[in-house]
C-alpha cells in the first residue's frame, strides 16, 4: 500500500448533512431508529473452514478489500463547535475491521424470532464515531452461513445500501472485489474548528457574485437557521434514550415471475402491484381505507445521499384489485387523492419495491442466495413492507406492531402478490 502524503500537507474534506438528514441522528432515539438492517444468506461451504468455522481471515480480507475504495464504509461523523454548521462525512484513512466485522460462534437459525440477532442487534447500535456500518457473519443450521447488516439512513437510502452490499459481493463465482483508486487520496478529516471556514467557502464558490449569494443566503429565514443552531447547541441536554423495540419482523420468498405475470393481469407493474398488495394487507382486517407512504426518486443523480421523498398513496383492500392497481399506478403518477380521501385513511406504514440484481452475487465463492431487508418503518408504523427483487426470487418482509401476526399478514400478501383469483376476505390478519 503506497505511503500517504503527511495529514498536515492534504487538503482537509467534508461533506455536510442535508437538514433532513440531520434529523436522523439528532437524538439518541432517532439514531437509534433510523438504522436500515437486513440479512444476506450464503452458502457455506466456501466460507468456512476444514474444521467447519467460518473461515474469519479470508472473510476479513475480503471485506477489508472491498470495502476501502467505497466512499460511504470509510466515512464517519464529525460535528462543528457550537453547532455553527450542519454535521459533516469526514473520511477515515484506515478501516478498523474489528470495530466493522462481528464473528458469531453459535449456530442459529433463519427465523423471524432471530432476526435481530442475526442482524447484529445483540452488539448494539452502531458507534457514531466510526463510518455507519457494521456486518456479523453467523453459521445457520442448513449450513449456510447469515451476513447480518447494520447501516444508517443518515449516510443513505435504500438504493444506497443495495448498492454497497453489491459493492462488496462479486458477479463471478471465481471473481474478486472490485480494485479502484482510494477515493479520498491527498485528503484528510476535516476537523471541527475546520468545518465553519469550509461551510463559509462552499457557500461563497456556489454563487457567481456577492448579489447571488446573499440572496441564496436569505432564501432560509434568519430565525429558522439560528433555531437549527439552538437545536444543535442543546442537543445533549434534550436528549432522548431510545425506547424497547415494539415491532417485530416476518419474511417470505415468492416466485418473481409469477408476481410479474399477476402484475401485467392486472394491468400493472410489479411495484404497483407490491405497493396494492400492502394497502390489502394493511386494509383487510376491517375494509377500511389507508394511507401507505411510497417512496420515489426525488434526484436522479448521486448529488444526495438520500434521493427519495415519499408519497402517500390511499387505497382499500375493499376495491377491486385491478381497479386497486389502477388506483396505485395513477397516484405514483402524480394523481393525488383527494383532500377527503386522505383524511378518511388511516396512515398505517411504508411499503416499497427495490429491484436489485438479476443475476446471483458470490462472496469469497460463496453464493448469495437471498437477500432480506427490513422496511424502515417508524416505531409507531403498523405494517410497513419491503419487497426485494433479486435473482428472479421476490423476498418480501414486513414489519409490524408485535401484537399483530406476521404470518398472517404474509399470507395476505401473497395471496394479493400471485394469486390469479383474490378475494381480499379470503384471509385477513388480526386487527392491526
Amino acid at each position: 500500500m503506497s505511503r500517504r502524503s503527511p495529514v498536515a500537507s492534504r487538503p482537509p474534506h467534508a461533506e455536510f448533512m442535508q437538514v433532513w438528514e440531520e434529523g436522523y441522528v439528532s437524538t439518541t432515539a432517532s439514531f437509534t431508529a433510523m438504522h436500515m438492517q437486513g440479512v444476506a444468506v450464503f452458502t457455506g461451504g466456501e466460507l468456512r473452514r476444514a474444521d467447519g468455522s467460518i473461515d474469519r481471515e479470508r472473510v476479513r480480507a475480503w471485506i477489508g478489500r472491498a470495502a476501502h475504495p467505497l466512499p460511504y464504509a470509510r466515512s464517519r461523523l464529525q460535528r462543528a463547535p457550537l453547532g455553527l454548521t450542519p454535521p459533516a462525512w469526514v473520511p477515515v484513512d484506515e478501516l478498523d475491521l474489528d470495530t466493522h466485522l462481528v464473528f458469531a460462534d453459535a449456530v442459529e437459525t433463519l427465523a423471524p424470532a432471530r432476526l435481530r440477532t442475526l442482524i447484529g442487534w445483540d452488539e448494539g447500535p452502531l458507534d457514531l464515531s466510526a463510518p455507519l456500518w457494521r456486518l456479523r457473519l453467523t453459521p445457520l443450521d442448513d449450513g449456510r452461513i447469515a451476513l447480518g447488516i447494520l447501516m444508517h439512513h443518515a449516510g443513505g437510502d435504500a438504493l444506497r445500501t443495495m448498492k454497497f452490499l453489491a459493492a462488496l459481493t462479486a458477479s463471478k463465482l471465481d471473481g474478486v472485489p472490485k480494485s479502484a483508486d482510494d477515493p479520498f487520496a491527498g485528503q484528510r478529516a476535516a476537523r471541527s474548528v475546520e468545518l465553519p471556514g469550509l461551510a463559509l467557502r462552499a457557500w461563497w464558490s456556489a454563487g457567481d457574485s456577492a448579489g447571488a449569494r446573499v440572496r441564496a443566503y436569505l432564501r432560509k429565514p434568519v430565525v429558522r437557521r439560528a433555531r437549527r443552531v439552538a437545536a444543535r447547541v442543546t442537543r445533549r441536554f434534550r436528549d432522548q434514550p431510545a425506547p424497547p423495540p415494539t415491532t417485530h419482523s416476518g419474511f417470505r420468498t415468492f416466485d418473481g415471475d409469477a408476481v410479474q405475470a399477476r402484475g401485467a393481469e392486472l394491468d400493472g407493474t410489479m411495484n404497483d402491484l407490491v405497493v396494492a398488495a400492502a394497502i390489502t394487507a394493511a386494509s383487510a382486517p376491517t375494509g377500511e381505507p389507508v394511507r401507505v407512504r411510497v417512496p420515489v426518486l426525488r434526484r436522479a443523480t448521486e448529488q444526495s445521499r438520500n434521493r427519495v421523498t415519499d408519497a402517500e398513496i390511499v387505497g382499500s383492500a375493499l376495491t377491486d384489485p385491478a381497479e386497486l392497481v389502477a388506483s396505485v399506478r395513477a397516484q405514483l403518477s402524480g394523481t393525488e387523492a383527494s383532500d377527503s380521501e386522505r383524511a378518511a385513511a388511516r396512515e398505517v406504514g411504508y411499503a416499497t419495491l427495490v429491484p436489485w440484481l438479476s443475476r446471483a452475487r458470490y462472496l469469497a465463492g460463496a453464493r448469495l442466495d437471498e437477500v432480506v431487508v427490513l422496511p424502515a418503518s417508524l416505531p409507531h408504523d403498523e405494517l410497513s413492507t419491503f419487497a426485494l427483487l433479486y435473482d428472479g426470487k421476490l423476498s418480501v418482509t414486513v414489519t409490524t406492531q408485535q401484537q399483530t401476526d406476521t404470518s398472517a399478514v404474509l399470507d395476505v400478501l401473497g395471496d394479493a402478490l400471485t394469486s390469479p383469483v383474490h378475494q381480499s376476505s379470503s384471509a385477513s390478519p388480526d386487527a392491526l
